[in-house]
């Protein structure tokens, strides 16, 4: 997987990028930083095929009949290892994935089930961490993209006055953090190549001082984006 920020739209606008945090790095990010606090959050949202799910996280169920695009709570849970079992709802449950999953201390993490880029009929995890950026201030907003739309081609999300927010954002790809005038928007997402917009998304909501994952998901071989709130804007994390 590789991440990229947007450079031009953060030039344009006078903001630097917010580094991206990798969830193996962040342990020495929080040594560094002194944060005592043994504890992160967890949530799940199901990017794989169009069967409902449940998963499993050690002998906690996440998610029963969790549909494609489907999106859980947040469950805290303390640092370490857990294992992540994902199942058909329906019929006799058959067990279709097993993996682990690290969770250090202090994040909140959404954990994205998805076709693996390399195999659309296997499955993979793209864990998610969120950053909080105390820089943003004023009427500003926080914004990144993840997509996980395997059969759409490279995309860009434009504004409706033509900014291009984030370019070229492939699947299995995350963007880096990047600061916008918070308001309202209409959105394009835009083949990359022959700049055909693919899908518009009006009234997009961004508050003040607020944190936001978009996700590009397809549900019946139909394009949608979702933009659910980060949980760092309202968890307890130092």
């Amino acid at each position: 997987m590789s991440f990229s920020g947007n450079e031009n739209y953060n030039k344009y606008y006078g903001f630097p990028s917010f580094a991206y945090m990798d969830m193996y790095r962040n342990k020495d990010l929080m040594q560094l930083g002194g944060c005592r606090c043994k504890k992160s959050y967890f949530r799940v949202l199901n990017g794989y095929g169009d069967k409902p799910i449940d998963v499993q996280v050690n002998e906690i169920l996440m998610a029963e009949n969790l549909s494609i695009g489907g999106l859980t709570r947040y469950v805290q849970f303390s640092p370490g290892t857990y294992r992540v079992k994902i199942y058909e709802s329906e019929g006799d449950k058959e067990l279709v994935f097993e993996t682990t999953l690290d969770i250090d201390r202090n994040l909140a993490y959404t954990a994205v089930i998805a076709k693996d880029d390399e195999n659309k009929e296997d499955i993979s995890i793209l864990v998610v961490p969120e950053e909080k950026e105390n820089a943003i201030k004023g009427r500003m907003s926080s914004l990144r993209l993840t997509n996980i739309a395997m059969n759409a081609p490279d995309m860009d999300v434009v504004t409706a006055d033509g900014t291009v927010l984030f370019s070229g954002i492939n699947y299995a790809n995350a963007s880096g953090n990047i600061a916008v005038p918070s308001g309202r928007y209409t959105l394009y997402l835009r083949d990359s190549r022959n700049k055909n917009n693919l899908l518009k998304i009006s009234n997009v909501d961004l508050a003040p001082r607020m944190h936001y994952t978009m996700f590009i998901a397809e549900k019946n071989d139909e394009l949608q984006l979702m933009i659910p709130e980060n949980g760092v804007n309202y968890l307890d994390i130092c």
